[in-house]
């Protein structure tokens, strides 16, 4: 009897196993979740920076091409009389940008014959130009960078300490 009831409540719990068909040998499907399509954004992130590309390149073409010799030439010309009342008429300003950075140049200049202003304008621009060559054509340069010169009115005329560094 023992056997008997055993060998039934086998064969029920064997029933109840046929009941369920699985295969455990076979591998589980795992559902893939759709990913999402990138490409559109990257298509659209390229056509943006393309566009913006050709923007600035058309703005660069459209300024007109600014001569740093022709500026230099006209602030020369600005400051060639350097002849000074005082010494607060003898003023000292950088020119231009080296590539490492700081200006290429200091210019001495009086303001009693040579417009502040006009000189400032035409040191900016010369200093802009520059820039913009240097980064165009990847320009290296001497990294030494220029101690400003003090000046002096001497004999009525604007001029650098001699013990500084020379001003162009």
């Amino acid at each position: 009897m023992k056997y008997s009831l055993l060998i039934m409540a086998l064969a029920m719990s064997l029933s109840a196993c046929n009941d369920v068909k699985s295969d455990h040998n076979a591998p589980e499907t795992v559902k893939e979740q759709p990913t999402p399509k990138l490409e559109p954004l990257k298509e659209a992130q390229e056509a943006q920076e393309a566009q913006e590309a050709q923007e600035a390149q058309e703005a660069q073409e459209a300024q007109p091409s600014i001569d740093v010799a022709s500026l230099k030439q006209q602030l020369n010309s600005l400051t060639e009389n350097k002849q000074c009342t005082s010494q607060a008429s003898c003023q000292v300003i950088p020119v231009g940008k080296r590539a490492c950075g700081g200006p290429s140049s200091y210019l001495v200049y009086s303001t009693d014959h040579a417009p502040q202003q006009e000189v400032e304008k035409l040191a900016k621009a010369i200093t802009a130009a520059e820039n913009a060559k240097n980064k165009k054509e990847m320009t290296m340069s001497i990294c030494e960078h220029l101690t400003q010169p003090l000046v002096q009115c001497v004999n009525q005329q604007c001029t650098t300490d001699a013990s500084a560094n020379p001003a162009y």
